[in-house]
């Protein structure tokens, strides 16, 4: 009966630009659910990035003069006032470096010894709040944060090159290590414990409190200007920060300045899609409902014909939604691949500008969007289905 009732109320009309109209929607959408993807991948990408927080560490350009020992690497006062002064400086504090020497060993799961260097830095710095890295002397426990990049050039370098276990953040927190400190002031050993890990600052970090002792009574070292600081700004993509850097013979990650310019480059092109994808969507489902309705207006004489020849008004606007609902599932559907395909490329172009890893994903979240935007559509002409057959009846 379905198919009886397709013909007679299909017979003699134009399909043309109603699938044409439709083929627009599904174009539409699927530069809009691309863009949304695109979108929410760089979002992800730069919130990565914010979990590092708005941070740079900074420090002067190290030239021959500096290798030589006739200019000091560390910032002068005037330097660190000019950093502080800074519009783009929100906060500032200073990393001080251990001026005595270090040796780390563990013998215990895993057997090295090396060389080791130690930075401090005010805990209020710390990617995280860690309540273990506390140190007040006396104290024999030293607790220690490391940077990730540390621990991956363990596992896949110095663990390889030694036949060594790979371990992971829990099981290395588990391990206790011997941290032996010697200078002028004696020698003193420590039991090391790594409770925490920096994605923000590549270093080895120790309570400042030890640090200070240390460096004092061990090494018998007065307090000395920093040579590397670190700063709370308000963007790491803002511009003025690279010109003053690069002006006063400082240096940072410059990675980090131009991934984010590069995100928001991204950020604000994605958007800019997006609207786009939306004005063209839109168009297209006014187009869409527009043809569907005069399709409907010009089988008017049809369908009242249909209704006095005994067929129920439910029927044939239940004829009429599986046919527009199945229509939209098709677009739906060929959309759908289009996004898969188009996100393939995106990815792509986004690993090759610093965002994510590159591996092929499908694009979930776009896909459901999609589902739940097509839905939409159907129900809202459903109503002007319903509608205009209450019309012409």
């Amino acid at each position: 009966m379905f198919s009886l009732l397709t013909r007679i109320i299909w017979l003699r009309r134009s399909k043309w630009q109603f699938l044409f109209a439709g083929l627009a929607f599904a174009f539409g959408l699927t530069i809009m659910l691309t863009a949304f993807e695109a979108y929410l991948r760089i979002n992800k990408a730069m919130s990565e990035q914010k979990s590092k927080g708005q941070f740079l560490l900074v420090n002067k350009k190290i030239t021959l003069v500096n290798t030589l020992g006739l200019a000091p690497s560390s910032f002068s006062q005037e330097e660190i006032d000019a950093l502080g002064k800074a519009p783009f400086t929100q906060r500032m504090g200073y990393l001080e470096s251990n001026k005595f020497q270090a040796t780390l060993s563990a013998k215990k799961f895993i057997s090295f010894s090396t060389m080791a260097f130690f930075e401090s830095v005010p805990n209020e710095f710390l990617d995280e709040p860690t309540p273990e890295f506390r140190w007040r002397r006396g104290q024999t426990r030293l607790p220690i944060v490391v940077s990730q990049d540390f621990l991956n050039l363990y596992n896949f370098g110095f663990a390889l090159s030694k036949n060594l276990p790979q371990v992971s953040r829990e099981a290395i927190k588990l391990i206790p290590f011997d941290v032996t400190i010697q200078g002028p002031g004696g020698t003193e050993v420590f039991e090391g414990q790594i409770v925490g890990f920096s994605e923000r600052i590549s270093s080895v970090l120790v309570p400042p409190t030890f640090m200070k002792w240390a460096n004092q009574n061990i090494a018998q070292k007065k307090e000395e200007l920093p040579a590397r600081v670190i700063l709370q700004v308000e963007s790491i993509s803002d511009p003025s920060i690279g010109i003053f850097l690069q002006r006063n013979r400082m240096i940072t990650d410059q990675d980090r300045l131009q991934l984010g310019k590069t995100g928001n480059i991204l950020d604000m092109a994605m958007k800019v899609a997006s609207l786009l994808g939306i004005v063209f969507l839109s168009l297209a489902f006014i187009l869409f409902s527009t043809n569907f309705r005069l399709i409907l207006a010009e089988a008017a004489t049809d369908i009242k014909l249909l209704i006095e020849l005994g067929y129920k008004h439910s029927l044939i606007r239940l004829n009429l939604l599986v046919f527009f609902t199945g229509f939209l599932v098709i677009m739906l559907i060929a959309s759908s691949f289009g996004v898969i395909e188009a996100n393939r490329y995106v990815l792509f172009l986004l690993h090759g500008q610093g965002f994510g890893d590159g591996k092929n994903q499908l694009p979930i979240a776009a896909l459901t969007a999609g589902v739940g935007f097509t839905v939409s559509v159907v129900f809202v002409n459903s109503i002007l289905i319903i509608r205009q057959l209450r019309q012409i009846a």
